[in-house]
């Protein structure tokens, strides 16, 4: 991959007259999501990949006949219908000082759908350009985020034009992942250069979109049933209530929070405690990691501690 790399830098080079304009590359840090360190919370499952390793190249301030701060993407086509982290072949040298970010765009000009950063010291480290066994792993935990499948979306590396401040993202200089290609920026991702004939060394990890559905009891004691009717397992399942209308002293709000829920099983959500009178709409929500938040409203009557469904 570095030989055609360099041969592909040089065009860029010249292209842009052989100079860059510093800018904050590094976008804003508090746009990052949570650690990157942390794996993910949910059993995700491997969607889009190239894992095949020729070579390496340095993303940050590097030296090619003048000081470049080169970023790097790669383009990918997921089948998964939510995004949950990445991962990339890498390493950082001696003298990195600033975090790695990955970014998810859609597109490589336009903002970040997600971004999240990761210290040197998340990397392994190495003082000239690392074999395959020197390179690591490393997971980008991104805030999970919803795309469409069969669209595609840009994995986007950068870092901080610091002098001496580099890492190394591994790849291949042949087109082995037919659903995507390597790009190139040396002005702070204003512009990109695609190589078409090379991929980086990705995995991008994501959850099937899957169903709920909202079901009201009626009589005295209200209470909802929340079904997964998709195929999938829920995760992280988010249930709230809230009550508008009527007296209400104590308990115009509820939630609940279940960490699975595979498919066809159900939660059986009720109001706590609750003290007031009258005539009262109950608002619910319900959502989680691989589901839309959807919603349901019911009338009931409030009589001191009891709910009462009306219609």
């Amino acid at each position: 991959m570095i030989k055609a790399v360099s041969c592909i830098l040089i065009v860029v080079i010249v292209l842009s007259g052989g100079g860059t304009t510093v800018t904050a590359l590094n976008q804003k840090y508090e746009d990052t999501n949570r650690n990157c360190a942390n794996e993910s919370p949910y059993i995700d499952e491997l969607d889009q990949s190239m894992t095949e390793f020729d070579g390496t190249l340095s993303v940050g301030n590097i030296y090619l006949g003048s000081y470049v701060n080169l970023s790097v993407a790669q383009s990918f086509i997921p089948q998964l219908e939510v995004l949950t982290r990445i991962q990339l072949l890498m390493a950082c040298n001696t003298s990195t000082s600033q975090p790695c970010f990955v970014a998810i765009r859609d597109n490589l000009t336009s903002g970040n759908l997600a971004v999240t950063l990761l210290a040197p010291s998340e990397f392994p480290v190495v003082n000239d350009t690392p074999t395959q066994d020197q390179l690591a792993w490393v997971t980008f935990d991104i805030d999970d985020i919803w795309v469409n499948p069969g669209q595609t979306y840009y994995i986007a590396l950068y870092t901080t034009n610091i002098t001496g401040n580099f890492y190394w993202v591994a790849g291949n200089g042949t087109n082995i992942y037919p659903n995507g290609t390597v790009f190139l920026s040396i002005d702070e991702g204003a512009t990109w250069t695609e190589l078409a004939d090379a991929d980086g060394c990705f995995q991008t990890y994501g959850l099937h979109e899957t169903f709920l559905e909202i079901t009201p009891s009626s009589g005295i004691g209200l209470s909802f049933i929340i079904k997964n009717i998709g195929n999938y397992t829920a995760w992280d399942v988010i249930v709230n209530l809230t009550i508008d209308g009527g007296l209400v002293v104590f308990g115009k709000s509820f939630s609940t929070v279940q960490s699975e829920l595979p498919p066809g099983e159900q939660i059986i959500f009720r109001p706590g405690f609750i003290l007031g009178f009258g005539k009262v709409t109950l608002y619910l929500r319900a959502s989680a990691a691989n589901v839309k938040e959807i919603s349901a409203q019911t009338n009931a009557l409030v009589l001191l501690f009891f709910i009462i469904a009306v219609h």
